[in-house]
């Protein structure tokens, strides 16, 4: 087993002997993620337990009368980790890497379950041995109610739909009933919910990654029917939730909303509120205080598991038409394989299987060719010794191993290849405009460069809710095993096709700028031939990989998984349903759109959750730094406040990338309420503004100060000259049509778009920058030279000289003997600093740098005792 429970301190590891003698474990080790060493006279008698934790005393209290030995040193990471035994001569013995979802129980990835082991007789080693502990008989129902007014949402579109909308700030699941809205509870409390007892799922919509939602008998009671509420992901603004039409419009009365629930794995906050925002609350259900059976058999215990299965393949990957597919996987078992038979299905038509044969534990079938886009579901059932039968991938029927037979898609002209399958009812169903929002996985199978298979991926619609339904803009989201990532490190990956409210690639282009001009927010992305389940859809696209995940946030900040994340975003509502009534499925065009600027919101947490999407640390949801930051921003004083808030050069800069790209629909361009995200610093909790989505074009000669909010932090004069100086940086590094040129001549070939438009672009735009506009660089910063204007000798007889001179906006620190001296700008050009001397006559010299720390000019005055 393993440890579990967010935040709780206890971490253990289990053995059992599963033989019939007593093993001498003295002198045997744990090693890699945690490391300790058994001592002489240790034993582990046959069919008994021993537990080895991080507080052998702590765990002992929780669990008396266990066998339990430690502590051990190091730790049990929630996500993915390796535990080694070695006996005594340090051979090993026994191996685990667990992973945290895909094949492995996601459940037990520190969301109040314990991972354990089904079959101590089966393979350890793979995924399908473990499951989460099952913690239902520790939980027990609660009754959550409170009362509102239903004061306006303070953003939001209260007015569209008179609904109770429910959901899971994350995966897991819940069981609720009872569920009520009471309209004048003290008086003449009208109820408004129309089913809320859960008789059956009659006027409710479950929708998107809540869709999996069903009727299941209450554990206290098997007469009374309640909802199970399973989330795969968290609840959203517009579709991912469980929602109901109430049975009168919400007004200025008072409402009560009450519920009974029941907590039973993985996330344990749920949200209610009534459309939009009003009486918005999330509670945390009560999870057990412990969790898992430590030195006792695991409540996921099974008599036989059956076989288990390892590296399932096939020898082509995407076969030509009429092709036999060879399919081969290892299977074990410690009773014996009895048999093992492959089945497939057709473009979703009949099941048919065949028997699979046998080489050492390497079984192998045939599955016949088909024609060219023909999609062929398999999946391999196995039967032990003994009779138990498993199959693999473990859902069978439901699992998404998937071939195709190649169609004449791929690319001719260097693109990686990226297929996207489906089985024809799961292409249908995510493309039905009533599920185009919704965020829910749908299982497939990818393959990329045509050789690397990848089944049982994660595939969802990606793009807004303007987005998804245009077949030219519409991306998907992809997410793979933890135990088989995408190019070995990713585990999930965007295939973005859109480009403002067209299809192409051009933000690939100030992806570059970024990088070259050294920005932390450079994404990592890449561009394949997307080869997906509709025709329509097909082409060149942009495969983003790590964009701002914990990985790149502790590549490049102190600690950085740990800082706050916020999306800043419009919010979007739909205003017509599939069958015209209100308790119809909302479509997603056409839509209005609502947003706020960057202000203070109130002291209501919720006031804030859909402008201001967290998108780290989410089980914390913590609110309370974006409200610091709003509470800047409305400050009567801002930007005098900014710097204990934010860092203001690092905005300034990020700012003049947003500029020099000419988006709009852009926060840091045009002061568009979206597309951007605020990050708070673990180190010292200042907000960094990082630009996103930058690929939505308007005009060349687009404002050099377009967004309100710089408009506002350039009245400093200083930052005025530093936000300059920052657009010159830019400008001379990267944002140049001659340093571009190459790359779009690379890449109009490879996506035979006109990139070379997009380079003239630049171009156009860089000159309006730096010469064209009214308040272009070089016309409110002509060209000064570097120098000390003091004149000399300067007189330094109380140990330190005061000196001024010129500088343009490419000089961002002053250095002398090394050592960065304290600036002074008295105005645009002129700066002041205070130098330290030596006594008696001597020589100063003052280096200027730029923002990267390389000498731009330099300069030196004599000094008199």
């Amino acid at each position: 087993e393993g440890v579990p429970v967010t935040e709780r301190p206890e971490a253990w590891i289990e053995l059992t002997n599963r033989g019939a003698a007593p093993v001498d474990l003295g002198g045997w080790q744990l090693v890699d993620a945690v490391a300790y060493t058994f001592p002489a006279g240790t034993t582990l008698a046959p069919g008994a337990y021993l537990v080895v934790a991080n507080d052998p005393a702590g765990l002992s209290a929780e669990h008396p009368g266990i066998a339990v030995t430690g502590p051990f040193d190091g730790n049990l990471d929630n996500d993915s980790d390796r535990v080694l035994l070695l006996d005594g001569r340090g051979n090993p013995a026994d191996e685990v890497r667990y992973h945290d979802g895909g094949r492995w129980p996601e459940a037990a990835d520190g969301n109040g379950a314990s991972l354990e082991l089904r079959d101590p007789r089966a393979d350890n080693a793979t995924a399908e041995a473990w499951a989460a502990s099952d913690e239902r008989a520790r939980t027990s129902w609660v009754d959550v109610a409170y009362r509102t007014d239903a004061a306006p949402s303070v953003v939001g579109p209260d007015g569209t739909w008179d609904e109770l909308v429910l959901g899971l700030l994350d995966a897991g699941e819940v069981l609720l009933d009872d569920v009520h809205v009471t309209e004048d509870p003290d008086g003449a409390r009208r109820e408004l919910v129309p089913n809320g007892s859960f008789d059956d799922t009659r006027r409710w919509r479950l929708l998107g990654n809540h869709r999996h939602a069903e009727i299941v008998a209450d554990p206290d009671d098997a007469a009374n029917r309640v909802l199970r509420l399973r989330a795969t992901g968290p609840t959203g603004h517009m579709h991912n939730h469980a929602e109901t039409t109430l049975a009168a419009p919400v007004g200025g009365a008072t409402y009560e909303i009450r519920y009974r629930a029941r907590w039973v794995f993985g996330n344990n906050q749920l949200t209610t509120r009534l459309y939009f925002n009003r009486g918005a609350r999330t509670v945390r259900l009560p999870r057990p205080e412990r969790a898992g059976t430590p030195g006792a058999p695991n409540t996921a215990l099974v008599d036989n598991l059956g076989p288990t299965f390892e590296a399932l393949a096939q020898d082509v990957a995407v076969p030509a038409p009429n092709t036999p597919v060879t399919v081969s996987v290892d299977v074990h078992d410690p009773d014996g394989v009895g048999s093992v038979t492959l089945w497939a299905s057709v473009d979703g038509g009949t099941w048919t299987s065949q028997p699979m044969t046998a080489s050492d534990a390497r079984w192998s079938g045939v599955l016949a060719g088909e024609r060219a886009g023909a999609i062929v579901q398999f999946y391999v059932e196995a039967t032990d010794a003994r009779g138990a039968t498993s199959t693999y991938p473990a859902a069978g029927r439901d699992s998404r191993a998937l071939v195709t037979f190649d169609g004449g898609e791929a690319a001719d002209n260097g693109l990686h290849n990226l297929r996207i399958l489906l089985t024809p009812a799961d292409s249908a169903w995510l493309h039905d405009p009533v599920n185009l929002m919704s965020d829910d996985d749908v299982g497939a199978t990818v393959i990329y460069e045509e050789y690397r298979v990848y089944h049982d991926v994660g595939v969802r619609t990606k793009g807004s809710q303007r987005g998804r339904p245009e077949a030219a803009r519409l991306g998907y989201g992809l997410r793979f095993h933890a135990e088989q990532p995408f190019r070995g490190s990713h585990t999930s990956a965007l295939v973005d096709r859109s480009e403002g409210v067209g299809y192409g690639q051009r933000e690939v282009l100030m992806n570059l700028v970024m990088t070259h001009a050294g920005s932390p927010y450079g994404e990592y992305n890449d561009l394949v031939q997307a080869i997906t389940p509709l025709a329509q859809h097909r082409g060149p696209a942009e495969l983003q990989l790590d964009r701002l995940s914990d990985l790149v946030l502790d590549a490049q900040f102190a600690d950085g998984a740990r800082g706050e994340l916020y999306e800043y975003e419009l919010i979007y509502f739909p205003y017509t349903t599939d069958d015209g009534t209100p308790e119809g499925h909302k479509l997603p065009q056409p839509d209005a759109v609502i947003g706020t600027p960057v202000t203070d919101l109130g002291d209501e947490p919720e006031a804030w959750r859909w402008t201001f999407m967290l998108q780290s640390n989410e089980v914390v949801d913590d609110y309370a730094p974006i409200q610091r930051l709003g509470r800047a921003f409305a400050a009567p004083d801002f930007p005098a406040g900014a710097d204990a808030v934010i860092d203001v050069d690092a905005w300034l800069r990020a700012f003049a990338f947003a500029t020099v790209a000419g988006a709009v629909d852009n926060y840091g361009g045009d002061g568009s309420q979206h597309n951007a995200r605020f990050y708070a610093r673990p180190d010292d909790g200042k907000f960094l503004y990082v630009p996103h989505d930058l690929d939505f074009y308007g005009s060349p000669y687009a404002p050099v100060v377009g967004n309100g909010d710089l408009a506002r932090l350039l009245t400093d004069p200083s930052n005025l000259r530093a936000y300059y100086g920052h657009l010159d940086d830019i400008l001379a590094r990267a944002y140049d049509a001659s340093y571009l040129a190459p790359w779009c001549d690379q890449l109009a070939t490879l996506t035979r778009q006109d990139f070379r438009s997009h380079c003239a672009f630049v171009a156009t735009r860089a000159d309006w920058l730096r010469y064209g506009a009214p308040d272009a660089v070089m016309t409110l910063f002509p060209a000064v030279s570097f120098a000390i204007t003091t004149p000399e000798p300067v007189e330094a007889s109380s140990g330190e000289v005061t000196l001024r001179g010129t500088a343009w906006i490419d000089v961002k620190e002053l250095v002398h003997d090394g050592i960065p001296l304290a600036v002074r700008w008295i105005d645009a050009t002129t700066w002041e600093v205070t130098v330290p001397v030596e006594a008696g006559a001597t020589e100063v010299t003052l280096v200027a740098v730029d923002l990267h720390g390389e000498e731009v000019g330099r300069g030196g005055v004599s000094t008199s005792p």
